[in-house]
């Protein structure tokens, strides 16, 4: 809101100086509230009843949004709530066999980065993900290609005004690979640490040992500001049986593993809990199969809000008391379908408290939108920050 004042010799004139007085903070009342409203428009995306988005001025843990850019269709930026992020990592970009960085004309999204930074969130640029890491290899075990492909990383960020680099690399697969990773993230954080303000390095880690044994990360956390475990893709149709996508703790001591477990293997590999971010997924995972830990036949991917719409419908819903989160289970009990709910959020939430970790990253922010707004990522920010809140 703006005002303008005019003639103001001729209005002290006319009135007497304590009216005056009282016409100044009145003025000054209706510019405070109106610095408050501004952003906000009336009409579907204003509602008076509902709390501000805004943050408190301290935000004591990280939440790192992850918000693909072919989804600004579904979500568009206007739709965010940044009030309940510290940073935003737009996905994906990628590196090709020459070490270029391909962006995808829907990624340069200039209304994102300002509506963020306008909010005071940190917008990084993620790169790779799942199927986008063919080039990783070739790139990094070339001193040419690396430093094309990082010359090019901080041109990009300072072009846009990307506050730092997310590093996606869907998975290290090997020794010679290992070498490479650690040589390509040692240079790429000394250019990103040279620029003023420095830039932002963090990376998407795997949740254990099986993909985790080729990284250092003993070697390589001095170099990232977060390491982001992904805790979730437990159980999928890559596994012989059915199981939770994210379980908060393992059951019957099953070998796929929990959040619980990577948590523990974070401190066995030697990171600082100042760098460690827990994963939150915004989808679940079904399964053909007579129950929990029983042989699964196929296994399909549903966002929340699509599980939404089944829990509005005739599929039961029960909660793990051992793995702490929901499932469903179909009206023919021939298909279990595994996901994150408030209550596991909350969960969550608590058990990072405890641990004392660094905050959480959410694959992804468009997944819980349900009738314009998001259902899980107020849950996810209050069970981190309104400790007292139980």
């Amino acid at each position: 809101m703006r005002l303008i004042l005019t003639n103001n010799k001729q209005v002290v004139s006319k009135i007497s100086f304590k009216k005056y007085l009282h016409l100044i903070i009145g003025l000054a009342l209706i510019m405070l509230v109106g610095s408050e409203l501004s952003g906000q428009k009336a009409g579907r995306n204003f509602d008076p009843k509902r709390p501000s988005q805004n943050r408190p001025a301290r935000m004591d843990k990280v939440i790192i949004g992850y918000y693909p850019s072919n989804k600004r269709t579904v979500v568009d930026y206007r739709q965010i709530e940044f009030g309940y992020l510290t940073h935003l990592a737009e996905a994906f970009t990628w590196p090709d066999s020459q070490g270029n960085l391909i962006v995808s004309p829907d990624f340069i999204y200039p209304e994102l980065l300002a509506a963020a930074h306008q909010k005071g969130v940190k917008v990084i640029m993620s790169i790779g993900g799942w199927g986008n890491c063919a080039g990783f290899p070739p790139m990094a075990a070339s001193a040419e290609k690396r430093s094309r492909f990082i010359s090019q990383v901080l041109g990009f960020c300072l072009l846009h005004g990307y506050d730092g680099v997310d590093l996606d690399w869907e998975f290290v697969s090997n020794e010679e690979e290992r070498t490479n990773f650690s040589t390509l993230v040692k240079e790429l954080s000394a250019v990103l640490k040279a620029q003023n303000p420095p830039l932002l390095l963090t990376m998407a880690a795997p949740a254990g040992p099986y993909w985790g044994r080729w990284i250092n990360f003993e070697e390589l956390h001095p170099y990232f500001d977060y390491i982001s475990f992904m805790t979730y893709d437990y159980y999928g149709p890559w596994t012989d049986h059915a199981g939770h996508n994210s379980p908060l703790y393992t059951c019957l001591n099953d070998p796929c593993g929990s959040v619980d477990d990577t948590f523990s293997y974070a401190l066995i590999r030697g990171i600082p809990l100042k760098k460690v971010l827990l994963g939150i997924p915004f989808y679940g995972r079904s399964f053909e199969a007579a129950g929990l830990y029983k042989p699964a036949t196929s296994s399909q991917n549903y966002v929340y809000s699509e599980v939404k719409k089944l829990m509005a419908s005739d599929w039961k819903y029960k909660w793990d008391e051992c793995a702490e989160v929901p499932y469903l289970i179909s009206p023919s009990k021939k298909t279990l379908l595994s996901f994150d709910d408030q209550r596991s959020v909350l969960k969550k939430g608590r058990y990072l408290l405890e641990k004392k970790v660094a905050g959480f990253i959410i694959w992804e922010i468009t997944g819980d939108v349900v009738n314009g707004r998001p259902e899980l990522l107020p849950v996810v920010y209050q069970a981190i920050n309104y400790q007292g809140d139980k």
